[in-house]
């Protein structure tokens, strides 16, 4: 069917509301990829899970020595089974967080100005010389995609704070480096973690990057991880992905795949879809803390919902302990969530897809229903802008009418209540660009 016969027909059956699609964003290759994976973990693992909390601070009030790192038990397959457990196809691993510690035993060294990173698990008391390596390796082993996490813009042992070598008085355990220094170790060492560990899923950018190296990570991206989605990675990489704009788990509705900032931007030419990164532990804590709870898995469920069921991506924090293990508590929780994500959505009650601005479920004997799955076929842009899903029961008359607005990777809509004896479900697309194209239309009951 052509363009012009579409458009015909859509006027024809009351949707005239829908644009040309020529000026459409479309996702690169990664970036689809990475929506379709939904779920992934985040691991911190660090200095920080020695001290009293997710910072640096240090009783002596300077550098906490490599020596405090002393995990006993550290296992990265027991972490790559609890990300299994809970159903997530990536994990990001914290390799140097805000303290400088690095989970590698970097290599980088300036003669030229006497300087040897010598603030790495090598020095540490770890029994693993290597964490990211056998961090790689177990995400392998487990079918799970691989990524790092490395703070560009903080880095206590080299006393910088917001992408700034700072001018104070040096605390005990800092190197003194220059502003240009720092930033050459920056890139050398993300050069080890970018060359040496094969393909990655993700590379994080948190709190973004300074402008001075704004070229370089550019040029290094296309040449040693062209494949990688890059979180906070606007302005660097072709295929960034957004933060959502806060750590609650909580992405609003709608949420779109373009734009650059919080829930996106319906309008914006820029396709950069959501993460929405959160803790299990209570109270926004990261690192492992003995005193501190876990959430609940009704708030874990609403967590999904809110996340994945609002078109981005769910990145849960995993904490190992002091030992290096994952407590029993959070790997039960995780496979609780996970089990909850396959009993409820493994199987719909009946499913279709296509393309066009009506689509329709028939379902016999009829049954009851009380949430509603629908996924765009984003490879051809992010099309519908409004839309209505209307539920038919048995008497002939509609029982409900969903409302909604962006769909994107996933939207789901959860009933008010479940609606029993139904027989017919109908989506509708209101405005949009271009026609609409379903690869998910399906209704569900979970409830109980």
């Amino acid at each position: 069917m052509t363009d012009m016969s579409v458009g015909l027909l859509l006027v024809l059956l009351g949707f005239a509301n829908y644009a040309a699609t020529s000026d459409i964003p479309l996702p690169t290759p990664p970036q689809l990829k990475w929506s379709k994976w939904e779920l992934g973990a985040i691991i911190h693992f660090n200095m920080a899970t020695f001290l009293s909390g997710d910072g640096c601070e240090f009783p002596g009030k300077g550098v906490p020595p490599p020596s405090l790192f002393s995990p006993s038990k550290i296992n990265t397959d027991q972490w790559a089974a609890a990300f299994q457990a809970f159903g997530a196809k990536y994990a990001v691993l914290v390799a140097k967080h805000n303290c400088g510690f690095a989970l590698w035993p970097s290599k980088v060294h300036f003669p030229e100005f006497k300087f040897v990173y010598n603030y790495t698990v090598a020095q540490s008391k770890s029994p693993d010389n290597d964490i990211v390596e056998s961090f790689v390796k177990s995400c392998r082993s487990h079918g799970i995609q691989p990524g790092f996490y490395y703070s560009v813009v903080t880095n206590y042992y080299l006393n910088v704070h917001g992408g700034e070598v700072q001018t104070s008085h040096l605390m005990p355990g800092m190197a003194n480096v220059t502003q240009d220094q720092y930033l050459q170790i920056v890139s050398a060492q993300l050069t080890e973690l970018w060359s040496q560990y094969g393909q990655l899923g993700e590379v994080w950018f948190d709190g973004g990057y300074q402008h001075d190296i704004k070229g370089n990570l550019t040029s290094m991206l296309e040449k040693l991880q062209p494949n990688a989605t890059a979180f906070n990675g606007q302005g660097v990489s072709k295929n960034a992905i957004r933060w959502i704009g806060t750590e609650a788990g909580r992405a609003p509705d709608p949420n779109w795949s373009t734009g650059e900032s919080g829930g996106g931007d319906s309008d914006s030419s820029v396709w950069c879809p959501a993460e929405c990164d959160t803790t299990l532990q209570n109270h926004d804590r990261w690192f492992y803390s003995s005193s501190e709870g876990i959430r609940s898995l009704d708030e874990l469920i609403d967590v999904y919902h809110q996340t994945v069921g609002h078109n981005g991506n769910l990145l849960l924090d995993f904490s190992p302990d002091t030992n290096g293990l994952i407590p029993d508590n959070h790997i039960a929780r995780y496979k609780e969530l996970g089990d909850f994500i396959r009993t409820c959505y493994g199987k719909p009650i009946n499913a279709t897809k296509g393309v066009g601005p009506v689509l329709t479920i028939m379902i016999n004997p009829p049954t009851t229903i009380d949430r509603i799955v629908l996924q765009e076929d984003q490879s051809q842009g992010q099309r519908v802008r409004t839309y209505n899903v209307s539920i038919s029961t048995m008497s002939g008359l509609s029982a409900s009418t969903v409302n909604g607005t962006s769909i994107g990777n996933k939207k789901i809509d959860l009933l008010p209540a479940p609606v029993q004896k139904v027989n017919k479900v109908e989506f509708r697309g209101i405005t949009g660009i271009g026609t609409p194209i379903l690869n998910h239309f399906g209704v569900y009951y979970c409830a109980g």
